[in-house]
């Protein structure tokens, strides 16, 4: 046995037993091997058995809002580019979600650990389901991407224009639950719209042909569904929410409280991955769009450039721009808190604490966004 090989314990053994097997190795081999190696070799187990620990990786599942998109680059960098695993954490899937909704209650039963969902239709779910609520632990879109999204022959400049009109939705859906938000905020509250409840694959080929006037949906989503059917920008009209002081948060990274409470570290490890990959997707938005083609090759690419430009918007911000990532403000969260409230008639309002909390944000310094970002 050469000098420089170090006395093995066997793995099976118990730390402390494996400690005691290397101490009587070094015991019976005096004669060729120094006490000072036989303390190199008891110091290796004592490293290399806490480094285990130290190395074991956490798996987790994260579920996306839906069908995977530009708009998800930065968690496919975080795991491409190794963010997580660095914060300590291995992100085993990384799946295509099925709206809001159902996202929540994947994450509500245990078969995701984390998943991105809008923050109004969290705060809705969280009034139903008192017993197992989540809590947005990172924010990623920092205004709304609720809009009016109309074909411009419908003529509608303006909330007040929608009296009257068809669009394509129903009870349920966001859009549908949420505009009188909207409808307030623009003084335009005794605006009745028609609405038409069809599938939302289909409110792209409708709003072309002038079936319905258009939609009220997420415009990240739906803007580059009409690009899809062939209609061009200069034939689309949005009109955002926040465009009229209904501006709230939108997309955020999210998971049980309970599962934020046992497992505090591993939320600080998929927070700080995150925040590094949507860094990296607004420093360089050409280098997203490669990697999301790269793992789906079907994407067509200047949709899902529009797709992201629409979705950077929503993340890089006068506001984050100013006070970094996921800085949050105190009357824009209680807005967000109250709209919903309304909207949906929860009476028992959350406080902003049981909504969202900063405790496992990396720091400020990692949130800020430098000149090139």
């Amino acid at each position: 046995m050469p000098v420089t090989e170090l006395p093995k314990a066997s793995e099976n053994l118990p730390f402390f037993e494996k400690v005691r097997s290397v101490s009587r190795t070094c015991q019976g081999r005096r004669a060729w091997l120094s006490g000072a190696v036989c303390f190199v070799g008891l110091m290796a187990v004592l490293t290399c058995t806490g480094s285990v620990h130290a190395a074991e990786k956490k798996h987790v599942k994260i579920s996306l809002d839906w069908i995977i998109q530009a708009t998800h680059a930065p968690f496919f960098i975080a795991q491409q580019k190794g963010y997580f695993k660095d914060a300590g954490v291995t992100v085993d899937a990384i799946d295509p979600g099925k709206g809001a909704t159902n996202v929540a209650i994947s994450v509500a039963s245990g078969a995701y650990d984390f998943g991105w969902v809008d923050m109004p239709s969290m705060i809705k779910f969280n009034s139903k389901n008192p017993s197992n609520p989540l809590i947005s632990v990172y924010i990623s879109f920092d205004k709304s991407p609720l809009a009016v999204i109309a074909n411009k022959k419908a003529g509608i400049r303006s909330p007040a224009d929608l009296d009257g009109k068809k669009m394509a939705g129903g009870t349920g859906g966001a859009g549908h639950d949420t505009i009188g938000i909207l409808l307030k905020a623009a003084h335009a509250e005794n605006v009745k719209i028609n609405w038409v409840p069809v599938q939302p694959q289909l409110y792209g080929a409708m709003i072309k042909r002038g079936e319905v006037a258009g939609t009220v949906a997420f415009v990240n989503s739906n803007v580059p569904a009409l690009l899809s059917v062939g209609m061009k920008m200069k034939d689309i009209t949005v009109l955002k929410y926040s465009d009229y002081g209904a501006d709230m948060y939108g997309l955020t990274l999210a998971t049980t409280k309970k599962f934020a409470e046992k497992n505090p570290d591993i939320v600080r490890a998929v927070v700080k991955g995150l925040n590094h990959g949507e860094k990296d997707t607004i420093a360089d938005p050409k280098a997203a769009l490669a990697l999301m083609h790269k793992l789906d090759p079907m994407m067509k690419m200047n949709i899902e450039k529009v797709r992201l430009d629409l979705a950077l918007g929503l993340t890089k911000t006068p506001h984050v721009v100013k006070f970094g990532l996921s800085t949050v403000d105190p009357k824009k969260l209680q807005f967000t808190i109250d709209s919903i409230a309304d909207a949906y008639g929860i009476k028992d309002k959350p406080a902003p604490s049981d909504v969202y909390t900063t405790k496992f944000l990396p720091s400020l310094t990692e949130r800020m966004l430098t000149a090139k970002e």
